[in-house]
């Protein structure tokens, strides 16, 4: 007998279990597992008249495995764990073919999904009753095609051998190529197999409840084969035979829940008439009902059986099999058997499974685990066989609120929320702070499932206890009190959590099952024009969080981030609540809006919440009413004066956008709004113009420079004149932050601002040639600058840092949108390396956008850049200490070309033969003489990323040029060359040499010499350090000089008619490759 442990095992086992390892792997302390007792056969059936006297065993009366042992043993499984007592050998032999409904009838019934189940399993039993043994042989070939074996149980192998030896013999018989079988296959064919399949189980075992199922040889015989088939080395076999026997077990527990309800019934009739006296008892009624009590007690027990047969036989190894959907299967299965017969598996001893399978490694069967146990607590009159279940696990089902999978974990917050409403001690604080924080993720479903369970944890209580009063004389009054209370549990909440710019985030969280307290505008309103209604800190956080339900019920959209990964379509019924919103909002805060500006106007951060509430209305119901244009008076009149107030970038943005907006030809007020930011621009501008001219000459004083600054800030916010642009250019000197005023202007008045409005082509303005130098130079003397030469020491404070990168990230719009030619890059890429911390995602995102606009010629400004570093190296001090700063760079702009080689083919050759013409340069008279050839060394970090056949051509450049000297220096006549498919890098003419001048070129670029610089050595290895096609060419001395072989003519060419140079004196090389 095994020894039966505790129903959930010591927590040091556990917590051994582990998901580590295999698809599903358990590690036990022990070293050894525990070996189970050899099975014997089953005896035969004692007569049904004695069942009366035999012992009722149940699932949960069996002893059942504690931590679940090392899979890697149940791969090679063993005859001695699994039972196979029934021998499939029939009685006679019989012809399966001869009468009834056959195997393939079945099957094609099961695909098409069509065919009524009852109807296919009354012919199969109408066979069955002619001959069982015939019938049982169409089920077996009928479960084995199923499996997708083409292999058929013949009547030999049926009445001669065991159930190992038949589905030994079908395994042989099966198609290992094929991974696909019946239950797997994704085509439309098969699409309800399995459906079709569970149906045909739950029917079968129906339609013998009353009859075949206790017959003793129809499901024995039946559960024996699928045992067998649940332990084999094939998938298919293993999956088709386990949801069969699954199937085939949850029939069995719905049967025994009707005799037990059968059973109890029939004895409490038997304990009346018994308990009457004796001459009052009907002697044949008590027979009658005796009878039927034991005949429920043989048929439980006979169910209890096949129902242990299954559990231990099939449930207790699949359970933990490696295939997930086996897993899964098995879990599913248990919480249908949970529920429906508690009495019998509502314990510890099964629960422990569900426990086991939340550390499974695969998403599908966590998934299950826990909608099982979401199905349980439900239940109140389970909760409390769930209290040892809940102390063990509740640790385990808090940490997979973070699941990799989201919809695994949007079901553990659904089930921490059962788990709160329906315990007794429900959820600690500490234990509900892992899901508030939910709330802000980017998941909607997930952040969704968080926001009911906030809602109902601090919320819902009050709320309910107001509504549901029956002593309250105002419904309305009470509706808007609890509001209130809601709207300071998230506004505490809110401030609480510090994600101060994830407002939007929250809101979309709450909008599903708090949507009509955060639509009260009235309150919240009333919150803030109330001197006392809330303190300062919480002003703030309620203005955001009310513009963003604004923006929520006007656009009916999830915030930026939580998009579901297709537009999202509203419906008819959306549409309509959209509308209904918007207008709402319009009405409500019209006459509000600029007491509410008023109020906030000198808080820079809440005015520029405000003023993007006229954004979200009905504008048009200005002028549908003559009162209401006060009221856009007053709006128009908040805006100037907010302007006039702030220089905050963000409150100028916000009302040029607004401005914006408000002066569209659409509305009918537009003039009005046009004549009132006329007016505010003309004191803007005339308070600009008086510090102009001492700008210009140089005499302003700081309270000066910055009075105009100020102005010509709020100007350029309005994007109305570009006349300013020049002036804020001799600003540029003593201003930085002019610096980014004169970027965002230049690209507002650029070709591509106005291409799609043909009208404003007027507007355009270009750079000038001193503008671009100026800009250039700012880089230099304000954000690249060495951390040495600043007053912080090397410190930079965040502020300057960001300061910085918004002014770089200024200048680099100007390249990509084309308002600065793509060479000014050169000044931005050469600091990559350098200055890769503070700004390299800059950086590198400027270089992928000038791969997109020009690949060559963002290639060409690449090797550019390389060039000015190397020649201000060669100016400064002709030395190579800062030869490998520069190859760094190198390194890093060569991996921005990224992985499709085929792709930047023509980048990388342009970009390497420039690099070429570069090193091999003439230098001024009175220099030495190559002095870019270490260019070549800078050039070699780029040759990885060449496709193979250009590195042959390429290699073969700096061989052929070196060789062509040597050979025109040893002929006296002209020479005729030819070179055939080869991209001379020196010209951007075709690679064709016919006249001496082009000799004359390469004497002069390509000494003899040159072969044996280490340059030219390292970058000819640069391009062969993949290739072992070519074997290198030794010279006398045995040193290597080159990865190629030279070249040998496959053809002489016959002279033509009146050339005077004889064939000898030709020299044809031919490189096609």
């Amino acid at each position: 007998m095994v020894r039966r442990s505790s129903p959930l095992d010591s927590p040091e086992e556990l917590d051994d279990f582990s998901d580590s390892g295999s698809d599903y792997e358990a590690t036990l302390k022990a070293s050894k597992r525990r070996k189970r007792p050899v099975p014997g056969p089953l005896l035969p059936k004692r007569p049904r008249r004695n069942a009366a006297r035999r012992v009722t065993s149940s699932p949960s009366n069996n002893p059942i495995p504690t931590p679940p042992p090392d899979p890697s043993l149940q791969q090679q499984p063993s005859s001695q764990e699994t039972p196979r007592q029934v021998s499939l050998r029939p009685g006679r032999s019989v012809d399966e073919g001869k009468q009834g409904i056959s195997a393939k009838d079945i099957y094609d019934a099961i695909c098409s999904g069509k065919s009524a189940m009852v109807t296919v399993v009354d012919e199969w039993l109408d066979s069955y009753k002619q001959s069982r043994e015939a019938g049982l042989l169409v089920l077996i070939n009928f479960i084995v095609q199923s499996c997708g074996c083409k292999g058929v149980v013949t009547q030999e192998m049926f009445g001669s051998m065991e159930n190992a030896e038949i589905i030994s013999s079908l395994t042989k018989e099966f198609d290992e190529d094929s991974v696909n079988y019946p239950l797997c296959t994704p085509v439309p064919q098969l699409k309800h197999f399995k459906a079709s399949l569970c149906e045909f189980a739950r029917v079968l075992v129906r339609s013998c409840q009353n009859s075949l199922i206790y017959d003793e040889y129809l499901f024995p015989s039946l559960l024996s084969l699928l045992t067998g088939l649940s332990d084999s080395q094939v998938r298919a076999f293993r999956h088709t035979s386990t949801l069969l026997a699954m199937k085939l077990m949850t029939g069995f527990v719905d049967i025994v829940v009707v005799v037990s309800v059968q059973l109890q019934t029939t004895q409490r009739r038997y304990d009346v008439e018994n308990s009457k006296r004796e001459h009052d008892r009907a002697s044949d009624r008590l027979e009658e009902l005796q009878a039927t009590v034991s005949e429920c007690i043989e048929n439980k027990e006979e169910l209890s059986s096949m129902m242990n047969s299954i559990f231990r036989g099939v449930f207790v190894h699949r359970y933990r099999d490696r295939l997930p959907e086996i897993r899964a299967v098995c879990i599913e299965e248990l919480g249908i058997w949970l529920k429906t017969d508690p009495e019998d598996f509502l314990n510890d001893g099964c629960l422990k499974y569900l426990g086991w399978n939340l550390h499974d490694k695969q998403g599908p069967v966590r998934l299950q685990c826990v909608r099982t146990l979401q199905g349980l607590y439900q239940e109140k009159e389970f909760i409390g066989r769930l209290e040892l279940f809940t102390s063990r696990f509740k640790e385990r089902i808090l940490s997979m609120v973070l699941d990799k999978d989201p919809d695994v974990a949007v079901e553990v917050v659904n089930l921490c929320l059962l788990m709160q409403q329906k315990t007794e001690e429900g959820l600690a604080e500490d234990e509900c702070g892992h899901i508030y924080p939910l709330v802000y993720a980017s998941h909607r479903a997930l952040a969704s499932a968080a926001g009911v369970f906030l809602y109902n944890k601090y919320a819902h209580i009050e709320h309910c206890q107001c509504c549901l009063s029956l002593f309250r004389v105002d419904n309305q009054e009470d509706n808007k009190s609890n509001n209130a209370a809601f709207l300071q549990v998230v506004i505490s909440f809110y401030i609480q959590s510090e994600f101060h710019e994830h407002g939007a985030y929250l809101v979309d969280s709450l909008w599903g099952v708090a949507g009509s307290e955060l639509r009260d505008w009235e309150t919240m309103t009333a919150f803030l024009l109330q001197d006392a209604g809330l303190m300062y800190e919480e002003e703030g956080p309620l203005i955001e969080l009310m513009m963003c339900a604004i923006k929520q019920a006007a656009q009916a959209t999830p915030p930026v981030g939580r998009t579901q990964g297709k537009k999202v379509i509203l419906s008819m019924k959306d549409k309509k609540i959209q509308e209904q919103d918007r207008r709402r909002i319009t009405a409500h805060f019209i006459p509000l809006l600029p007491q509410l500006l008023a109020k906030y106007s000198a808080d820079a951060g809440k005015v520029s919440l405000l003023l993007k509430a006229p954004l979200y209305f009905e504008l048009e119901m200005y002028s549908s009413a003559q009162w209401l244009e006060k009221h856009l008076d007053l709006l128009l009149s908040q805006i100037c004066g907010i302007v006039e107030k702030h220089t905050e970038l963000t409150v100028l943005e916000a009302c040029a956008h607004l401005v914006t907006t408000l002066c569209s030809e659409s509305y009918t007020f537009s003039s009005r709004a046009h004549v009132a930011f006329s007016q505010l621009l003309d004191g803007l501008t005339e308070c600009f113009s008086s510090y102009l001219s001492d700008l210009l000459q140089g005499t302003a004083d700081d309270d000066d420079t910055y009075s105009a600054a100020t102005a010509l800030k709020r100007i350029a916010a309005l994007m109305f004149f570009k006349k300013y642009l020049e002036a804020t250019s001799s600003c540029l000197s003593f201003r930085p932050q002019a610096f980014e005023v004169l970027c965002d202007l230049l690209l507002l008045y650029s070709e591509s601002s106005v291409r799609s409005k043909p009208a404003l082509q007027a507007l355009v303005h270009l750079p000038s040639d001193s503008l671009r130098s100026e800009l250039a130079a700012f880089l230099l003397d304000y954000i690249f600058i060495d951390a040495e030469d600043t007053e912080l020491e090397g410190i930079l404070t965040l502020n300057e840092k960001n300061r910085k990168r918004n002014q770089l990230a200024g200048y680099c719009k100007l390249i990509i949108y084309g308002v600065l030619d793509l060479t000014a890059a050169t000044d931005v890429f050469k600091h990559y390396s350098k200055y890769f911390k503070d700004f390299g995602d800059i950086i590198k995102e400027t270089v992928s956008k000038s791969k997109l606009i020009d690949p060559i010629l963002s290639a060409e400004t690449v090797c550019l850049c390389l060039q000015q570093l190397f020649s201000e190296m060669l100016t400064d001090n002709r030395s190579r200490e800062d030869l490998p700063e520069i190859r760094d760079l190198a390194k890093r702009l060569a991996m921005s070309f990224g992985i499709n080689l085929h792709r930047v083919r023509k980048p990388l050759l342009a970009l390497h033969m420039n690099g070429i013409c570069f090193a091999f340069r003439d230098s001024p008279e009175g220099e030495e003489q190559h002095l870019n050839v270490d260019f070549l060394e800078i050039l070699s970090e780029f040759s990885f990323k060449l496709l193979q056949q250009d590195r042959t051509q390429l290699g073969l450049l700096c061989y052929y040029s070196i060789k062509l000297y040597e050979l025109l220096s040893s002929h006296t006549l002209n020479c005729q060359i030819k070179v055939q498919r080869f991209p001379w890098c020196l010209s951007s003419s075709p690679a064709i040499l016919s006249s001496p001048p082009r000799a004359d070129f390469l004497k002069s670029r390509c000494p003899s010499a040159a072969l044996s610089w280490p340059s030219v050595r390292l970058y000819q290895h640069s391009l062969v350090a993949r290739s072992t096609s070519k074997p290198r060419e030794q010279e006398e001395g045995g040193d290597v000089v080159s990865s190629y072989r030279s070249p040998v003519a496959k053809r002489k060419r016959t002279a033509a008619t009146g050339d005077t140079l004889t064939t000898q004196n030709t020299v044809l090389i031919d490189c096609a490759l």
